[in-house]
């Protein structure tokens, strides 16, 4: 540590003086200014404080208005990821599975280059009043226009497909919901063990107990559901109201309006590199417990890729006469290696979230994916994937999802306060 001289540390504190105010007067019109300023006074200097102000004071300047709303093992190695396929006898889109072979050893993806045209929907939805919010602390939320305007071109089908509950040796049936088991742990030990309570604990207050981050950042969407693709695009946009980003901001507000202190972060850790986007992920999730150790969750919010041939699958269902893109929490487990040997608390955690959702809003949830995975999962007892629909679904039904969603799930957590 260096310690500056007196005239150095007078001039640090007035700069310090300057920017808490500036950015007070910034974000009161706001109503974030208070979660701002105090965030970036529990830096343990003036330094730090700055330093996380100047994060938040940028992200929350961003655009805000309305939303609408296969199994491969893996290798010792913490960089080791591989892509959740889609439901047996589907297949994921071109270019979406990563290969478990020491590394995500696949070409980066083809990301669109950016337009100039706006994005239909800003980022997030609109803030509630904030006498009815718990903290929202939204970092690296990047600004990108829309990158998508280009693919205008209808010569690739998409098809809508509601998945219900499976059949098989493999499959778990909870009293809500399902469970796919791909280990060789039989199911009366998971169903005995993997239901029991989740050992977490979830504190009241303004700290933040969820984090919400998207290894594959990129992962984007249709902006429509007409029954056709355009085949140059790939899925891939660094515009976040395109991208699982923008989902990722609508169940980080509703988890926020219902009372739950979150963390979204929009670090982009796919592009332009694709490789090893889960050990970058990784180093960003372990910056943020040790800057925020109330976090006792973590959500890598993805979406899918299913495929017919050449036809894209979005999976969907019908909830209060909308359509709502169905999701899929995935687990890991251990492969006898030890690097995830807290898993049978993570999966307790995955089947109370997909019991309560799926009770909450029947067909919402495909079954559950427990699976020799990684995913970064040994991070806390909380962490999992959680695919919300495909690329083939259409983002306002994925928006409307995240909603469904995010309630159930603010629901749950308070159960285990």
């Amino acid at each position: 540590m260096v310690l500056m001289n007196s005239k150095k540390s007078k001039g640090v504190t007035m700069i310090a003086v300057a920017g808490i105010a500036a950015a007070v007067i910034s974000f009161t019109l706001t109503g974030v200014a208070e979660n701002a300023v105090s965030g970036a006074l529990q830096g343990k200097d003036i330094a730090s404080g700055l330093k996380r102000l100047t994060v938040l004071s940028a992200t929350l300047a961003m655009p805000i208005g309305n939303y609408d709303g296969n199994e491969n093992n893996i290798s010792n190695d913490t960089a080791s990821q591989d892509k959740p396929q889609s439901s047996a006898g589907e297949t994921s889109s071109a270019g979406e599975t990563e290969q478990a072979s020491g590394d995500e050893s696949m070409s980066e993806p083809n990301t669109p280059s950016v337009t100039e045209s706006e994005p239909t929907e800003s980022l997030v939805p609109a803030l509630a009043p904030v006498e009815s919010r718990t903290g929202l602390i939204s970092l690296n939320i990047r600004k990108d226009k829309d990158d998508l305007a280009s693919y205008t071109a209808k010569d690739g089908a998409t098809e809508e497909k509601h998945y219900g509950k499976i059949t098989g040796d493999n499959v778990i049936d909870l009293e809500h919901g399902q469970v796919r088991n791909c280990t060789k742990i039989s199911n009366n030990v998971l169903l005995t063990e993997g239901t029991k309570r989740p050992e977490i604990k979830i504190d009241g207050g303004n700290e933040p107990q969820v984090l919400i981050i998207h290894t594959h950042t990129t992962e984007s969407y249709e902006r429509d559901s007409d029954g056709y693709y355009d085949t140059a695009y790939h899925g891939r946009s660094l515009c976040p109201a395109n991208s699982v980003v923008g989902v990722g901001a609508v169940l980080a507000q509703t988890l926020s309006d219902n009372g739950i202190g979150i963390i979204h972060d929009g670090t982009v850790f796919d592009d332009p590199v694709y490789d090893n986007s889960y050990t970058r992920s990784r180093e960003r999730i372990e910056e943020i417990l040790k800057e925020y150790p109330s976090v006792k969750v973590v959500l890598d919010i993805h979406r899918d890729g299913i495929a017919d041939g050449d036809v894209r699958i979005a999976p969907v269902t019908e909830i209060n006469g909308k359509k709502a893109a169905q999701i899929m929490i995935i687990c890991g487990c251990d492969d006898g290696t030890g690097i995830l040997p807290d898993y049978m608390n993570n999966l307790r955690f995955a089947t109370y979230l997909q019991n309560g959702i799926e009770a909450d809003n029947e067909g919402l949830t495909r079954p559950m994916l427990f699976d020799y995975r990684f995913y970064n999962q040994d991070l806390t007892r909380g962490s999992l994937v959680i695919e919300f629909g495909a690329l083939a679904n259409d983002i306002s039904h994925v928006r409307y999802s995240a909603r469904l969603a995010g309630k159930s799930i603010a629901d749950l957590l308070k159960g285990l306060e």
